[in-house]
């Protein structure tokens, strides 16, 4: 009976390996004949000068995350599994992949398509096993949707979200700064006059859109109850604000006695601590609101530390 039973298990492998060579294989035809642009343009985009001299890190530090948690939530999409096709998911991906060819394409999407695509192809090829990673596509899609979201429908209010605090907090400590619309201005102590614009983009969408995208793959892996999660995202929505507003302080302190080349230089980098510090502080914040199981002796204790508090 258990060589039956391992039998069986050995041929399912089989089959579902089968299948994931034959979604690879349909995803990678998609790609060569409909995304040339994104082969094209992948070593480029995979480029240091191109991820942090363009501030596109937050885009595939998003991707990368999901990428995580998709292996993290492995067993849950194969329990999903089955090796029959499943007629009612043929439409859907047939038309998440004829989406994903007609979508425009942008620079900031490029990589977007080819997922969806792929996406595409897996329903159809797995059917609900694809709910998981349509999850983290839509997680992914988001994250990198909210900054041009903000830039094309609130510029101004989050411009003027990011001047205002940043305006009372300089002048409130005896510093003469003016502004006038989206510009500020000064003169730094070595005489030299000092005009910056702060946009939408200074406001910080990039890392509130970062925020969001991690704050639900957190609640993926490790929910929080209802009323104690929207405590936990206001803290989190506010202290992410609040972590730009101080970036920008940070800048004009710099700008102010060190002069503008050094604000700028300051600026190409500064994001790159002020919001991986404010994250840490918000996982410890949220992992101490995080039930763990009732305690039921050593062996249920060293269950749950191996499955990662899942």
């Amino acid at each position: 009976m258990e060589v039956r039973i391992e039998q069986l298990k050995v041929w399912f492998e089989t089959k579902v390996a089968v299948r994931i060579g034959l979604w690879f294989v349909v995803s990678l035809v998609l790609s060569l004949v409909f995304f040339k642009e994104f082969l094209a343009s992948l070593g480029t985009m995979l480029s240091p000068e191109w991820i942090f001299e363009q501030h596109h890190a937050a885009g595939w530090g998003i991707l990368a995350l999901c990428v995580i948690w998709l292996y993290l939530k492995r067993k849950a999409i194969s329990r999903d599994v089955t090796l029959g096709l499943q007629p009612v998911f043929i439409p859907l991906g047939l038309a998440l992949i004829a989406g994903a060819i007609l979508m425009p394409s942008t620079q900031n999407y490029l990589v977007f398509q080819v997922l969806a695509a792929a996406l595409g192809v897996f329903i159809i090829v797995f059917g609900k096993a694809a709910r998981i990673p349509a999850i983290l596509l839509g997680i992914y899609g988001f994250g990198i949707s909210f900054p041009l979201i903000i830039e094309k429908f609130a510029e101004l209010p989050y411009s003027v979200g990011a001047i205002k605090p940043l305006m009372w907090i300089m002048t409130s400590l005896g510093y003469p700064f003016q502004s006038e619309g989206l510009w500020v201005n000064f003169t730094s102590i070595g005489g030299e006059p000092v005009s910056v614009a702060i946009i939408s983009a200074c406001g910080g969408p990039v890392t509130m859109g970062v925020f969001l995208s991690i704050f639900a793959l957190m609640m993926l892996d490790v929910p929080l109850p209802p009323k104690k999660a929207a405590w936990i995202f206001l803290f989190g929505v506010t202290g992410t604000w609040i972590q730009a507003i101080l970036r920008l302080v940070i800048l004009m302190f710099v700008g102010y006695y060190w002069g503008r080349d050094a604000l700028f230089s300051v600026h190409s980098w500064s994001i790159y601590v002020v919001f991986p510090l404010w994250y840490l502080l918000f996982v410890y914040v949220y992992f101490r609101q995080v039930k763990r199981p009732p305690e039921a002796g050593g062996k249920q204790e060293l269950k749950y530390l191996l499955a990662g508090g899942r």
